[in-house]
């Protein structure tokens, strides 16, 4: 028996390939969500609102200090617009704000920036005096100048990292892709061998357990012929010793006893010797199947004239239904019939007739063979075609319990089959059916002929 799949070499590669794959899948699906996570988390939108906010609010202190040198504004308002500018420039010195500036390269400019909003803080308190509110003006625009820049490169900046994302995504898809097809194509692999891997165990294991059999039925087999065998030869040995023995004072009539009584063993020996070469013939194969036109009727006569002298008196032939040519194998089909009526004259009193009966049903041809002999037993008449098997009602009878099963076996081959019909104690009759395959006239009586003349 072969190891078990998982076990094979091909299925511990295809496992360890779609392990990799599977952590390969896994790893692709993190970086797409750390990959989104990072879209998600630096929006460029921030650094543009945080830019417009701040030039707003520097345009809003120019215009105030513009105003309050009009006269149309208060010092509170400056003031005022002053602070907000100032909370708004240190929005750009917290949080990641810090290093996003100077991935931009503006770190220098907003810390400029920072520098000149800090030099004009004391003239807050010097804004009734000439060129204050002007600095505050000149200030104010100057840093909504740099919030400006700001705001456009923040704009191309977050366009160049969304695209940036978005390549990243698409390659992370094109690899996960990639990874789902080639962990699916690695999971079928394994799947393949499991299955082929199971199946070869399968077959393995049925092909341990027809070994089994064969080889039960072949101990069956032997141990049955062997009694069956030994009986025969038993009957010759002392018939010839007791004819070695008592020599020339035997009367003709003694002679022709014994005789008889071996001519009879050898029959029995050698339907044993063709039952054993038939069942040795089934286990290899080696029967064939040769149809062609050959006579039923000879066939039928045939098997009547090969019977022993004394029993041949017994066999009655009803044929007058029986289609005289058909196409069939009449050597195997010879045989079935011969093992039928032999069976039919062993289980059934000598004084009792066997009729052959020969019938052309709704396209079939029926061939039957009736006795009146032991029978079988109801619950056993589905079991007679199987090898060895023999009814209770034939113990004590010489048998190998191949015959019926070498019967079936050949109605098959003719596309028929083997029907059985027995009461216990009355008799039973076995019916050959076969399709009948009619042949054209003229060539069937020429091919009959022929076969006939070298019978």
């Amino acid at each position: 028996m072969r190891r078990r799949p998982w076990a094979s070499r091909p299925f511990l590669a295809a496992a360890l390939a779609l392990t990799v794959l599977f952590a390969l899948l896994l790893a692709a699906v993190t970086r797409l969500s750390l990959n989104e996570s990072r879209l998600a988390g630096e929006p460029a939108e921030g650094v543009i609102w945080f830019s417009s906010q701040g030039q707003y609010e520097a345009m809003r202190l120019a215009d105030s200090a513009l105003l309050f040198d009009l006269g149309r504004a208060s010092r509170e308002d400056v003031v005022l617009r002053f602070d907000l500018l100032d909370s708004r420039l240190r929005l750009f010195e917290e949080g990641q704000m810090p290093a996003r500036v100077a991935a931009m390269g503006f770190d220098e400019q907003l810390m400029e920036a920072r520098r000149q909003f800090e030099a004009q803080r004391p003239q807050l308190a010097q804004l009734g005096e000439p060129g204050a509110a002007s600095a505050l003006h000149e200030m104010g625009n100057s840093i909504a100048l740099v919030m400006r820049d700001f705001a456009n490169a923040g704009m191309l900046d977050g366009r160049e990292r969304q695209d940036t994302v978005r390549e990243t995504r698409r390659q992370i898809l094109f690899e996960l892709l990639a990874y789902l097809i080639a962990t699916i194509a690695a999971g079928i692999l394994v799947a393949i061998i499991v299955v082929r891997g199971l199946r070869t165990a399968v077959r393995a294991e049925a092909a341990l357990q027809h070994e089994r059999e064969v080889s039960r039925l072949h101990r069956a087999f032997t141990s049955v012929v062997s009694h069956q065998f030994r009986t025969p030869l038993s009957i010759i040995d002392a018939s010839a010793q007791r004819m070695l023995r008592r020599g020339a004072s035997m009367t003709q009539d003694e002679i022709s006893e014994r005789v008889t009584k071996i001519r009879r063993a050898c029959q029995r020996l050698t339907r044993l010797m063709e039952s054993t070469l038939n069942a040795a013939r089934l286990d290899q194969g080696e029967i064939s199947f040769h149809s062609r036109p050959f006579d039923l009727h000879q066939l039928v006569t045939s098997v009547r004239e090969n019977q022993p002298e004394e029993d041949q008196t017994r066999i009655e032939l009803v044929l007058a239904g029986l289609p005289r040519l058909a196409n069939v194998d009449p050597t195997l089909l010879e045989q079935a019939l011969q093992n039928l009526v032999s069976n039919a004259l062993k289980y059934s009193d000598a004084s009792t007739l066997v009729i052959i009966r020969g019938e052309h049903l709704a396209g079939d041809v029926a061939i039957s063979v009736e006795d009146s002999g032991v029978g079988i037993p109801a619950d056993e008449i589905d079991y007679v075609t199987e090898r060895f098997f023999r009814a209770r009602t034939a113990e004590g009878i010489p048998g190998t319990g191949i015959g019926l099963n070498f019967v079936a076996q050949i109605m098959a081959l003719h596309g028929g089959r083997l029907d059985v019909s027995s009461i216990e104690g009355k008799g039973s009759t076995f019916t050959l059916s076969f399709p009948f395959r009619q042949t054209p006239q003229a060539g069937s009586h020429s091919a009959s002929s022929d076969l006939l003349g070298s019978k």
